[in-house]
């Protein structure tokens, strides 16, 4: 298989969703004025919430047995590592950086939880369906890459709703008591 080859398979996935992305975004505007901002907050909202763990958890079930679970035994470690040196990165840069004190967790959050996505739920199947993809037959590719996708992707999202959300959430209340701080200053003393 041929550099071009490959870099055609690589890219025509990427350049699908870069294409979707922009369509989705751009439809997203207020140019447009398809949906009002809270149609918009409560899609995203059933898209994290419902759409995202059905699509993960549907893949898992087709595909993931139990031996399969034994075997990717080192997947729940390696995601756990991940976040723990992300975290650990995250903590290091709010010490040489010094932001304000109610971007700290959202710092370290980030840091932790980058390199967790969705991205590889549509990459892989993507790359199966190309003619010459390297991971071999298209349905044995697809089957086994969409369920080591699906478990890496289940597990990312438990830690990113247990470590993640927890330092996002203190991050926020940090700021609306910072926020209600420097209103209550603001008001003239009246007596």
């Amino acid at each position: 298989m041929g550099f071009w080859s490959l870099l055609d398979v690589a890219s025509m996935p990427i350049l699908q969703m870069l294409i979707i992305c922009v369509l989705g975004a751009f439809m997203a505007t207020d140019y447009l004025k398809l949906l009002p901002p809270d149609a918009r907050k409560s899609m995203n909202k059933i898209v994290f919430v419902v759409f995202t763990p059905s699509l993960v958890f549907a893949s898992l079930a087709k595909s993931v047995t139990l031996q399969d679970l034994i075997s990717w035994w080192f997947m729940p470690v390696n995601i756990g590592l991940t976040f723990l040196f992300g975290g650990i990165f995250g903590w290091i840069a709010v010490k040489i950086l010094r932001p304000k004190p109610h971007l700290e967790g959202l710092i370290i959050a980030t840091c932790s939880a980058g390199n967790l996505g969705n991205l590889l739920l549509i990459l892989v199947p993507a790359i199966c369906k190309e003619d010459g993809n390297p991971f071999g037959d298209h349905t044995v590719c697809a089957s086994d890459g969409l369920s080591y996708v699906s478990l890496s992707m289940a597990l990312g999202g438990l830690y990113i709703w247990t470590y993640t959300y927890h330092l996002i959430r203190s991050s926020a209340m940090r700021y609306k008591a910072m926020k209600a701080a420097e209103e209550s200053s603001k008001k003239p003393n009246t007596d």
